[in-house]
């Protein structure tokens, strides 16, 4: 197991597959922010469906295992125009984690300026959600953001996530450790870091994770078990 880690040991970015966990111990986790790969092949509805479905099947199940009672998850999820019409993405995402354990409750924007992106490409829906059952308020505070694709590390294989996306989103979030499931260049973990918080990332791809380890400054640890985290 490969494994990275921050000088205080208050971030750890883990190589592995993210559709299994172990690592993780349950109930650990106060918040789960990320934003997985966006749906850009195939079109039409049915393959857009069959992405949500992924989402909620492959990932839904261990996300719930790893957070705790109260906590949320945070998808940061693109949308666009097919060519025939919107293809809603959030509510296809909502309803296929709805059928695994979860609950919908609000949704912002992020919406890219300056872009050279079409217009129906540019919207990026911040969607909020909690274990079924749990009852829960949306936030007050209204969160709709105008921000241009921030600046990536060299080598990134992925736009970053903005900043300020993630720290409104955090100041939102409950407290408790933050967990970022597609990690790519870092941005949750330097935010939540910068904010006093513990966070875990985990990234698939070893070229993208020596990306985040160099821009994050962390120590990489090689170890033959599995601990827990």
């Amino acid at each position: 197991m490969v494994r990275y880690q921050s000088k205080d040991g208050s971030g750890v970015l883990v190589v592995g597959d993210n559709r299994t966990m172990p690592m993780i111990a349950a109930g650990s986790v106060g918040v789960i922010l990320t934003s997985p790969p966006y749906w850009i092949r195939g079109t039409g509805r049915p393959s857009a469906s069959r992405y949500a479905t992924r989402i909620a099947t492959e990932h839904g199940r261990e996300w719930l295992r790893v957070l705790k009672p109260r906590g949320e998850l945070w998808l940061i999820m693109g949308d666009r125009h097919d060519g025939r019409e919107w293809i809603a993405m959030d509510a296809l995402v909502a309803d296929s984690l709805r059928q695994k354990g979860w609950s919908f409750q609000g949704k912002g924007f992020w919406i890219e300026c300056p872009s050279s992106l079409r217009w129906d490409d540019q919207i990026n829906y911040l969607l909020r959600f909690i274990k079924a059952g749990i009852r829960s308020l949306p936030p007050k505070d209204p969160l709709c953001l105008h921000l241009p694709i921030p600046w990536s590390p060299s080598g990134s294989l992925w736009d970053a996530m903005p900043p300020a996306v993630v720290e409104k989103i955090l100041n939102l979030a409950p407290t408790g450790r933050v967990l970022d499931p597609y990690f790519g260049s870092g941005a949750v973990g330097a935010v939540a870091a910068r904010m006093g918080r513990q966070w875990i990332g985990i990234e698939w791809d070893r070229g993208q994770a020596k990306v985040a380890a160099r821009h994050l400054h962390l120590e990489r640890i090689v170890s033959r078990k599995t601990p827990i985290i």
